[in-house]
This record gives C-alpha cells, sequence and structure tokens, in this order.
C-alpha cells in the first residue's frame, strides 16, 4: 500500500507540473522547456555585466549567476533545468508580473525594488552609488558634488539617477536602455560619466580597459542587491532567503565573491542580510 500511495503522489505531481502547477517541494510555478527534460525555472539575469552577469560564447558567468546557480540547486532544480532569461533593467518588474521568469538575479538593488510591485529577498551584496568616468580625467569629476552641471548616463529601470541627484542637484541625467549604451556615450563625449553601482562600474571598466574608463571614486549612497520575484509569493522569499544564508555559510558565497574579485577586480563588502 506505501508504494502504492508514493506512485500515486508522483503522478498527482507530473499532472500537476504538465498544466503548470508549482513544481513539488518549491512553490515556483515552473514551465516546460525543450532544452531541459522536465520542469524548469526561468531566472532573469544580466548579459552585459562582467562579473556578475555576462554572456560570453554562450554562456553565462558572474557573481550573480552563481547565486542564481546555488539558489535554484537550493530550490531542488538541476542545472540542466535552470533557463536564464536575459532581461534589460527596465524589463526586470514587467517579466516578473507577466510570468516571463519566475524571479529575477540582476544587480537588482533594494532601491530599484522600491515602490513596485515585487516581493524580495534579503540582500546578498552590499554596493555604493559611483560615477564611471573616461580615464583621461577630462571630465573633471572626481568628487560627487563635481556632477552639478554634468551630463550623467544612467540605465532605464535603475534608481541610481534619483540618488545622485541627492547629493548633486544640478547634474543633467540622459538615459539608455543598457550599461553598455551609456559607455558608448561616456567614450563619444555625450556623457560625462556613467551613473551606477561600483560592482557594475569594476566590471565595465574591466571591460572596456582602464586605460579608457575607471571609478571616480566619488561614490554616494549605499545599496544592496536582493533577488524579486512576483508580489505576494512569500513562501518562495522563505525559500530564497534560506539558500542565501546556506550560501553564505557553507562558504560558496566567499569562493563566488573572490572569483569576482579575480574577473574584475572587485572586493566585495559582505552579503548584506544574507550574512
Amino acid at each position: 500500500m506505501p508504494s502504492m500511495l508514493k506512485r500515486a503522489a508522483c503522478l498527482l505531481c507530473s499532472v500537476a507540473v504538465a498544466f503548470g502547477a508549482s513544481a513539488c517541494g518549491t512553490s515556483i510555478s515552473v514551465v516546460t522547456n525543450g532544452l531541459a527534460q522536465g520542469p524548469t525555472i526561468t531566472i532573469g539575469v544580466a548579459a552585459d555585466q562582467p562579473g556578475l552577469g555576462y554572456l560570453h560564447g554562450g554562456e553565462y558567468s558572474g557573481f550573480d549567476i552563481s547565486v542564481a546557480q546555488y539558489v535554484a540547486k537550493m530550490l531542488g532544480y538541476a542545472q540542466k533545468q535552470v533557463v536564464f532569461k536575459q532581461l534589460t533593467p527596465a524589463a526586470r518588474v514587467s517579466a516578473l508580473t507577466d510570468g516571463s521568469v519566475d524571479m529575477v538575479v540582476d544587480s537588482f538593488t533594494s532601491d530599484d525594488a522600491a515602490g513596485k510591485d515585487v516581493a524580495v529577498s534579503k540582500s546578498y551584496l552590499a554596493v555604493h552609488g559611483t560615477l564611471l568616468v573616461r580615464a583621461d580625467g577630462t571630465s573633471g569629476i572626481t568628487k560627487t558634488r563635481d556632477a552639478n552641471g554634468k551630463t550623467v548616463c544612467a540605465t532605464k529601470g535603475t534608481a541610481v539617477a534619483d540618488s545622485l541627484r541627492n547629493v548633486a542637484a544640478g547634474v543633467a541625467i540622459e538615459e539608455r536602455d543598457t550599461y553598455p549604451q551609456c559607455v558608448t556615450a561616456l567614450m563619444i563625449g555625450e556623457a560625462d560619466a556613467v551613473a551606477t553601482d561600483d560592482a557594475v562600474a569594476a566590471g565595465l571598466a574591466s571591460d572596456a580597459g582602464d586605460e579608457y574608463v575607471k571609478d571616480s571614486g566619488a561614490t554616494f549612497g549605499d545599496d544592496e542587491y536582493v533577488i524579486a520575484v512576483r508580489q505576494g509569493r512569500d513562501e518562495l522569499i522563505g525559500q530564497i532567503n534560506a539558500a542565501l544564508r546556506s550560501m553564505v555559510s557553507d562558504g560558496t558565497w566567499r569562493q563566488a565573491a573572490e572569483t569576482m574579485r579575480q574577473r574584475i577586480g572587485y572586493k566585495a563588502d559582505g552579503a548584506g542580510d544574507a550574512s
């Protein structure tokens, strides 16, 4: 009789997955994808942030990718069941609300999430606002107040421009869809700086070359990276928080942070609330 009950439970689980119900053992809605055998979890990530979320040669890498993979594994998903979906910062919230992704792990800060229709995890990386400038110093920006009267590029869907305005009210903000577009604007003189956080800035500088762009050191504000899911998914947030705590306690977080340091030269301050 116990074996019959077990088989029946497995059958019910299979039927539930087939009709888009939550995967057994987790609260994540899953979809069937031809690249994986069975239910999958779709995670929104960046593809143009070296050291964090970066797509090269068909492979994703970076600190955020490591966090996403670890959390998915703790939720019961094998590597082949994890589907990454490339998102621009402006598309992160809508991708969650329309069900395109199950969660977002994409340098998504607490400030980015404020007032949005999403639920967020404990933080997993502490970051600071900064200004990326041309390495030749022609922008004249070495302190945050130097941004007054300057044109600064910010990426749509991020809250960093508002944080900068709090300390440099005279700054002129121009938005672009992606960080590489902002770096291009900086390089060709359409912008005097790029506003972002110091982790993203380190990756962009490493990718472009330190002889071309650099972190000005003009830091402003503290923030934290969080994992976002659709509003109301409290059970899932609890599971994610448990996974993040495990990642810190078993040393995997530190290993991922060291890999990021070696890749882009960024030394992480800490894991925020997940420590």
